[in-house]
This record gives structure tokens, sequence and C-alpha cells, in this order.
């Protein structure tokens, strides 16, 4: 059967949910968009795509946001923070069997967010669910 975007990023969330990453964070975990006016490390698990078919492949964002740090009176990143959190993603997306679905890391960079002193880390995940019928 195929899943509905909603499932898909539902899936993701739980796996980020209760993790070494998500208990790290100072802000929140969430599927349903960054908290207006934010200025904490929040984790947001969102899908770009996804199709049908046999295989079924969905591509998944996770955005975490880092505050940067200020150093003489300029806001620059916080590469330690930024490279914490990054490993400790990588750790739990790299690459995760579910009881239906799979999923991997396609993508990653980190990036200044535009207008704020922060940055996100960005990955975008390739998830596959099977849906052969037996």
């Amino acid at each position: 059967m195929i899943k509905s975007n909603g499932r898909i990023k539902t899936d993701v969330y739980e796996v980020i949910k209760g993790s070494a990453l998500h208990a790290a964070v100072s802000g929140k975990l969430s599927k349903r968009g960054r908290p207006a006016g934010s200025n904490l490390e929040d984790i947001v698990v969102s899908v770009l795509s996804s199709g049908s078919g046999q295989i079924q492949e969905a591509f998944v964002n996770v955005n975490i946001y880092v505050p940067d740090i200020q150093e003489n009176k300029a806001y620059v990143i916080n590469d330690v923070r930024v490279d914490e959190l990054d490993e400790m993603a990588i750790d739990i997306l790299e690459v995760h069997n579910g009881y239906d679905f799979r999923f991997e890391i396609d993508f990653q960079e980190v990036s200044k967010v535009d207008g704020k002193n922060e940055h996100c880390i960005y990955k975008k995940i390739l998830y596959k669910q099977c849906n052969e019928k037996i």
C-alpha cells in the first residue's frame, strides 16, 4: 500500500524522536515546521516529494538549526556544535531499516540561514518502501 507524505514524515520523525540527537538539541523536534521566532537548536522533518509504484521512493528533509556564536562583535558559525550535532545526525540517519521501509542519507550540507545568525545542517534522506503485493 502506498504511504502518504504524512506517514513517511512520521516514520522519519519517529526514528529521531527519543534519540541522542533529539535529546541534545535545545529546541524542538517538529514535523509541522519550525516554531515561529525560534533562536534555539530545532529539528524539522519535511517531505520534498514522493512517488508510487512497487518501490515507493520519497525524499525527506531533516533540517537542524544551530545558532551562530559571537566573536569580536561578529556572528560566526558555531562549528564545534554544528560538528557535534552533524555527527549525531549521521549516526541515526546514515542508514535505517524500519519494519516496512528503509532510508539513507542521499545528500548533506551545512549552510548559512539567510537573514538570521544561524546555520542549518541539511540532510536529504532517500526513503524507500516496497509495495509489492503477494
